[in-house]
């Protein structure tokens, strides 16, 4: 794991030994240099153009990225970098795991690159071929499936974290330390697990979310069904009642289109929170290791004290502040899953409406002197399976709004608000 942290300019002023070996510098030649100075050609303008909007917006950027060290050799890491609150920026970079995300990366800096070389042998300058590239990769995204980069990094950290952490557990074990130090390590794990519980929770809302999905777009096929339509215009026994009951359907079939069509939009706003939720947990838990690696470092007594120390002071600042934008998200995606159940309550309402009409119909039509007789044409059957079809909605979309309003209440926070804050008194203390 490497680590760094510059100044707003992004000059460095931290490093960690891992990363001082891989970049073949010395520390004393990286700290007060540009973190550009290990970037690599083949690197497209257009990433740390995005890079800097994101961070100097107070939000954090994940991207594969590949360096030059000052030996001419690269390597290649998943970086992250994060807005400290008292200025400057925190990065954790790991080595890629993910070999289809990576590959597709690549890909693209590889089209964005020749793109932005074009540029500049067009005489453009180097600012404008960044926003150019970056408008290039945003683009190569969307042709692979991604509208924005933040899909793709949201995508990206979870499974770059996941994959990091089903190799191997990394968490330092110190069963021999003891005092202040042994508990900020106890603490670390302790804040791992607690992000344990909020990452289980991602996941079933994620089930809740793919459940969601397939009741609509299932719900949304029967509203739009004109097979009883059809049926009805080829009917040689449709008698007056039945076209009047299914002239009905078809005006409820309007009304039920908008809290459908509501439906749609808070299932994408809920898909959008809990992916932005994902990354943010996946963030915090790669700075708790970070944070463990550093405490282990103190505890073996090691030459980089002085940067151990300060780092897990600026990677408990980096969890607190993720921790209150995760917090506001969990509350976020609370109300809009109340909102999603009211939608479905309203859907459920309206859809009920003409499908008890059609079940009296077809309940009756034997003993109806006016009923017709089902015959060759099939229509008692097209309405028996629309009846049968939109009742297996309704009952699917009355349990998801009761499993939505179960999400209705955020998690308790207070156990990780804790667990961070004393890692933090205790590090106050020895210093």
């Amino acid at each position: 794991m490497f680590f760094s942290a510059t100044d707003e300019r992004g000059i460095i002023d931290h490093s960690n030994k891992i990363f001082v070996e891989l970049s073949r510098y010395g520390r004393d030649e990286l700290i007060g240099a540009p973190h550009n100075v290990i970037r690599h050609p083949a690197m497209p303008r257009g990433v740390f153009h995005s890079m800097w909007a994101t961070i100097k917006a107070g939000q954090p950027f994940a991207a594969y990225v590949r360096n030059l060290a000052s030996d001419g050799s690269e390597y290649d890491v998943f970086a992250t970098v994060t807005p400290l609150e008292d200025g400057g920026y925190l990065s954790v970079r790991i080595r890629p795991g993910c070999e289809g995300l990576f590959g597709a990366a690549l890909s693209i800096y590889e089209k964005a690159a020749a793109f932005e070389e074009k540029l500049e042998s067009d005489g453009l300058t180097r600012r404008q071929v960044a926003s150019e590239g970056a408008a290039k990769i945003l683009e190569l995204l969307d042709e692979a499936g991604m509208p924005s980069y933040e899909d793709f990094q949201n995508i990206a950290l979870p499974a770059e974290v996941a994959k990091r952490e089903s190799v191997a557990d990394e968490f330092p074990e110190r069963p021999e330390a003891s005092g202040a130090l042994a508990q900020m390590l106890s603490d670390a794990k302790g804040i791992a697990k607690e992000l344990d519980v909020w990452m289980n929770r991602q996941d079933d809302l994620a089930d809740l979310s793919a459940a969601l999905r397939s009741t609509r777009d299932g719900l949304r096929k029967e509203v739009d069904d004109d097979a009883l339509s059809a049926a009805l215009g080829q009917s040689e026994s449709t008698t007056e009642k039945l076209a009047q009951l299914l002239e009905t359907w078809g005006q409820m079939k309007d009304l039920v289109r908008e809290p459908t069509d509501q439906l749609v939009d808070a299932l994408a706003r809920l898909d959008k929170i809990s992916a932005q939720t994902r990354f943010r947990v996946a963030l915090a838990r790669l700075h708790t290791t970070m944070m463990a690696k550093f405490t282990a470092e103190l505890i073996d007594g090691g030459a980089d004290a002085d940067v151990s120390a300060d780092a897990i002071a600026m990677l408990g600042g980096a969890l607190r502040k993720g921790l209150s934008e995760m917090e506001e998200m969990a509350a976020a995606h609370a109300d809009l899953a109340s909102q999603t159940a009211d939608f479905i309550v309203e859907t459920s309402n309206l859809l009920a409406i003409p499908r008890q009409v059609l079940m009296l119909w077809n309940q009756g039509q034997d003993s109806d002197s006016e009923g017709a007789s089902d015959g060759p044409d099939g229509l008692a059957d097209a309405v028996s399976r629309h009846i049968d079809a939109v009742g297996q909605s309704l009952e699917e979309l009355d349990g998801l709004a009761q499993r939505c309003r179960d999400f209705d209440t955020a998690i308790d926070s207070s156990t990780l608000k804790t667990l961070i804050d004393d890692a933090e008194q205790r590090l106050f203390a020895l210093a």
